[in-house]
């Protein structure tokens, strides 16, 4: 049986059959198979804006700046050296090419900032790097940076998406295919991409770090978690993303494999569609959110690893997480008198849109019990997970999950959501209060000064409720115990430090 059939196989039976082929893959030992809970939604960096590309996106690409798991900035596919507060000098290393033989040069950087940044595009990058003036070529391996304005997470910017470099070749000649066939300079290059079954990545070997120790790298989207483990205690994958937070004790008791977790950078939370009824009005949005319990979702869904959300600030990020944050939460009682008080017909009907994850169905299912009790009428919703970020686009949803991977500043988890044109402001939610405060946080440099401007931004979400934050999951992933890999804290796979144990 070729692998691709036996993982649908293995999918409809619970992955158990995968005990008796597991001889036939343990001597391939440079290839590793992976588990991830869904495809990405495209493979260019330009436009990705899913939370299914990030388990992938750092193995075909690679950033200008590296962050390491404590999220200190060094060195990527360039040196770093800030002139002054509004310009940077990023220098190439010697001998950096593309996947397709092209070299990574300074004419190839400038043409990745510009194609992020021209409205054409429609990439997300181009608010990332808003306060981007010019891209000077000032030598063969070296550009010039400039801002209109000092910009204090540019460093962590470029050590994500808006820092990945593609070949402008192969933009050229892909054209709309460059999103199944992107090139890039990472540690893995494209070998071929079967949606909804295997993404199939081979090792590069100009790699500026070296060639990886895996040869070969195998992405399966599998939904189920309970699959998913079956599919790594069966040998058939070695590495799986998105462990279900109720079998991570099963993990742990399993000697053959290991498992790793640490606190996240992003968190799991809900949009409101704040452009129609219900929930354009802030009352109804104001209600529905005090019947919800955190506490309830962290026990019943997350079974302990997470911890209640009121915001987008994670505890990770210590210097700018507001521990006192709080909102009006599990008081049924007094959302059904606010919605009373508001003039509010009810049942008020509600439509929870969510991917087929059975953790987020259960969410759902939570919320839906939760503000039934309330006065409102709630119907459950469930989409292919490759779909999620069209509905958000389109805002085809009253209330829509909308998961957040997190970024290692809080620039990235918030000012994308929640200023007016922000690409990833799938409520529609305008507030020029809120504008003006992360514009301002954007550029100041001082950490003190700028934690007290995203206190303030935050107590401006809490009561304008654009969203319904419900969690701060921690990452939890696992690996057979013979497989030797590096986690981050924003779940991001970079295997090119990964190799058998």
């Amino acid at each position: 049986m070729k692998r691709r059939s036996f993982l649908a196989a293995g999918a409809a039976l619970g992955g158990l059959s995968g005990l008796g082929l597991r001889a036939s893959y343990a001597a391939a030992t440079d290839t590793l198979d992976i588990a991830v809970i869904s495809d990405p939604v495209t493979l260019d960096p330009a436009l990705m804006a899913s939370f299914f590309e990030v388990a992938v996106q750092y193995n075909i690409f690679e950033p200008l700046v590296h962050v390491t798991p404590k999220l200190e900035a060094q060195p990527g596919l360039a040196q770093f050296k800030s002139v002054d507060e509004t310009t940077y000098v990023m220098t190439l290393r010697d001998g950096l090419t593309f996947h397709d033989g092209t070299p990574v040069d300074a004419k190839a950087v400038k043409a990745n900032f510009t194609r992020y940044m021209d409205p054409k595009t429609g990439s997300p990058r181009a608010s990332e790097l808003g306060p981007v003036k010019s891209v000077d070529i000032t030598g063969e391996k070296e550009v010039t940076i400039k801002l209109s304005a000092p910009y204090a997470p540019f460093l962590q910017v470029l050590s994500n998406r808006a820092g990945m470099m593609v070949s402008p070749a192969a933009v050229e000649k892909l054209g709309a295919d460059f999103a199944t066939q992107a090139v890039g300079a990472g540690p893995y290059k494209v070998v071929s991409w079967t949606k909804n079954s295997e993404l199939v990545l081979e090792a590069f070997d100009g790699y500026w770090r070296g060639a990886p120790a895996f040869k070969r790298v195998v992405f399966h989207p599998i939904p189920d978690e309970t699959v998913r483990l079956n599919n790594l205690r069966s040998g058939t994958v070695q590495l799986i993303d998105g462990v279900a937070p109720q079998l991570a004790k099963q993990v742990q008791g399993d000697s053959k494999l290991t498992l790793k977790k640490m606190a996240g950078l992003g968190f799991n939370a809900f949009s409101f569609n704040t452009t129609a009824a219900p929930f354009d009005k802030p009352e109804v949005r104001r209600a529905f959110s005090m019947a919800i319990d955190p506490e309830t979702i962290v026990k019943a869904a997350y079974f302990g690893s997470a911890s209640p959300a009121f915001g987008p600030i994670p505890p990770s990020i210590g210097w700018a997480f507001d521990a006192a944050l709080k909102a009006p939460r599990n008081d049924p009682a007094g959302a059904k008198a606010a919605l009373k008080k508001a003039g509010i017909t009810t049942p008020v009907p509600v439509e929870i849109t969510v991917t087929n994850s059975p953790i987020y169905v259960r969410i759902a299912q939570i919320l839906q019990a939760q503000a039934n009790a309330a006065g409102f009428q709630v119907k459950i919703n469930q989409i292919d997970a490759t779909s999620l970020i069209t509905v958000l686009r389109k805002r085809t949803f009253d209330l829509c999950m909308s998961p957040w991977s997190g970024r290692s500043d809080p620039d990235g988890n918030m000012y994308n959501y929640f200023t007016t044109d922000g690409p990833n402001n799938f409520a529609g939610w305008k507030n020029d209060t809120v504008d003006g405060l992360l514009k301002k946080a954007r550029t100041e440099t001082d950490q003190s000064a700028r934690a007290k401007l995203y206190d303030q931004a935050q107590k401006e979400i809490v009561d304008g409720a654009p969203m319904l934050f419900v969690a701060f999951p921690e990452t939890l992933q696992a690996s057979e115990a013979s497989v030797d890999w590096m986690q981050y804290p924003d779940g991001a796979l970079r295997l090119q430090f990964a190799k058998p144990a």
